[in-house]
C-alpha cells in the first residue's frame, strides 16, 4: 500500500510539471534533451555469483540472477521547462532512461561453454525531478539535479545445456522499484553537458514466470528454500546531453 501510494503522488506530480511545461512552452524556455549514459554497477548488482545448488555457476537460477552485472549503456530523454530564480536557473523535470548492462565476461565464457545464453539485464527507470544550473561564464555553466520516481528492471532469459541440469530456460519477473539519482556537470555553452550520476533503483524482488518449466534438479534448491529472492540495484554513470 505504501508503494502504491508512494506512485500515484510521483504520477500527480508528473503531470504537474507536464502541464507546467505545456502552459509556458510559448515562452521558449521548454528544453528537450538526449543523453548517452555509461555506467558501472554498484550495490548487489556488481556481486560476483556463488556456486549454485548443482555445484556450478551455470545455470545462475533465481538464487544469483540480478548479480554480475557489467559496464553498460544507456539511452536517456528529457523535457523540462527553465526560468530564471534571479541566481541561476531552475528546471523541473520528466526523464527516461533505458539502461543496458551484460553479465560480466566470465560468466558469458560459462555460458558458450554450455551452448547457452547468459541474462541481460534492462533498467528503465521514469524521473520527475528538478535541476540547477548557473552560469559562470559563456562556455562552463555548473548544475546539479535530483530526481525520483518508479524503476522497471527486465532480465532477459537465460539457456543452455549442463549435465546436471541438462537443457534449461530460465525466464523472470520482478518487482518495480523506487529509484532516485543524483546528479553533478556542467553545461557547455548551449547544447552539451557532461556529468556524474549516482542511480539508486532499490531492492527488486525477482522470481521465476509462470512459463518457466524449473529442471527437475533446480527444483531441490527451490524447495530447500522458498525465500523471495531481492537484488539492491545501483549505476554509477557518466551521462552525456545534447540540448534543443
Amino acid at each position: 500500500m505504501h508503494k502504491s501510494n508512494t506512485f500515484r503522488g510521483l504520477c500527480f506530480l508528473a503531470l504537474f510539471v507536464f502541464a507546467g511545461i505545456g502552459a509556458n512552452a510559448q515562452l521558449t524556455h521548454l528544453e528537450q534533451s538526449i543523453y548517452l549514459n555509461f555506467n558501472l554497477a554498484t550495490a548487489q548488482f556488481n556481486d560476483d555469483v556463488a556456486v549454485n545448488g548443482l555445484g556450478d555457476m551455470v545455470p545462475m537460477t533465481r538464487f544469483n540472477v540480478g548479480k554480475n552485472a557489467g559496464f553498460g549503456v544507456g539511452l536517456g530523454y528529457r523535457a523540462s521547462y527553465r526560468f530564471d530564480v534571479g541566481f541561476g536557473e531552475v528546471s523541473p523535470y520528466i526523464h527516461a532512461d533505458l539502461m543496458w548492462n551484460r553479465t560480466k565476461g566470465d560468466m558469458r565464457d560459462r555460458f558458450m561453454d554450455a551452448d547457452g545464453k547468459a541474462p541481460n539485464y534492462f533498467n528503465i527507470p521514469i524521473y520527475v525531478g528538478v535541476n540547477y544550473r548557473y552560469q559562470l561564464t559563456d562556455i562552463f555553466t555548473p548544475f546539479a539535479e535530483f530526481g525520483i520516481g518508479p524503476d522497471f528492471l527486465l532480465i532477459t532469459k537465460e539457456t543452455g545445456t549442463t549435465p546436471l541440469c541438462g537443457d534449461f530456460k530460465l525466464r523472470y519477473q520482478s518487482t518495480v522499484n523506487v529509484a532516485w539519482q543524483i546528479g553533478l556537470g556542467s553545461y557547455f555553452g548551449q547544447h552539451v553537458s557532461a556529468s556524474l550520476h549516482y542511480s539508486g533503483y532499490g531492492k527488486h524482488a525477482i522470481k521465476y514466470t509462470s512459463a518457466t518449466d524449473v529442471p527437475t534438479a533446480l527444483q531441490v534448491e527451490d524447495a530447500a528454500d522458498t525465500k523471495t529472492q531481492t537484488r539492491s540495484i545501483g549505476l554509477f554513470s557518466l551521462r552525456i546531453g545534447f540540448h534543443f
